[in-house]
């Protein structure tokens, strides 16, 4: 099976890594692109819309779907964002992206005649050095997990929010307090 990632570096590097040549379903032959490459849709089985570069990710999504939407031996995995909740995130402009991609998804899932698998995946904070935060290893995990369940004809879970498990809103404040020392040391020499 060939799957295609967007992006290359931090997470869609580990999901390179970690699902390159393994057996999930089949034997995964993983490759990359950037976000504004033109994308042959037939030489592909899974893509896993990753990279997002303005506003880049819903029209992936759409592009995938217009190509693949009668074939249900095709995959779309978005990776979405926690921050698309509403009245969480204090990244404007992120947070709308993630929303308008969550919206897509949303309308393509429930309004539409699809065939081809699309599942949305939300994360909440990863790999941070001082905060609780998702590996990229247990991203990839559940990425296995929903590639195997859709082609073995498993009941799908369409929509996942990932988080680790500490409670929210302490992870915001701590994350606040190291936003503040970060400012107060980088004023402390002028």
């Amino acid at each position: 099976m060939k799957a295609l990632i967007t992006g290359s570096s931090k997470l869609a590097g580990a999901i390179i890594e970690q699902l390159h040549e393994k057996i999930v379903y089949q034997k995964l032959d993983v490759e990359s692109c950037r976000v504004d490459s033109d994308i042959p849709w037939r030489h592909y089985d899974i893509f896993i819309n990753c990279a997002a570069v303005d506003f880049s990710q819903p029209k992936l999504l759409n592009d995938a779907y217009q190509e693949w939407k009668g074939d249900d031996s095709k995959l779309i995995i978005n990776i979405g964002s926690r921050a698309s909740q509403p009245n969480i995130s204090k990244g404007y402009l992120y947070a709308a992206e993630k929303s308008s991609l969550n919206h897509l998804v949303n309308n393509l899932i429930y309004n539409s005649d699809r065939k081809c698998g699309i599942i949305l995946l939300n994360l909440g904070l990863l790999e941070h050095e001082e905060l609780p935060s998702l590996t990229y290893t247990e991203v990839v995990d559940v990425i296995k997990d929903l590639i195997f369940y859709w082609y073995t004809g498993r009941p799908t879970m369409t929509e996942v929010t990932l988080q680790h498990r500490e409670n929210y809103q302490e992870v915001q404040k701590f994350k606040e307090e190291l936003r503040q020392l970060e400012i107060d040391f980088n004023n402390f020499g002028q």
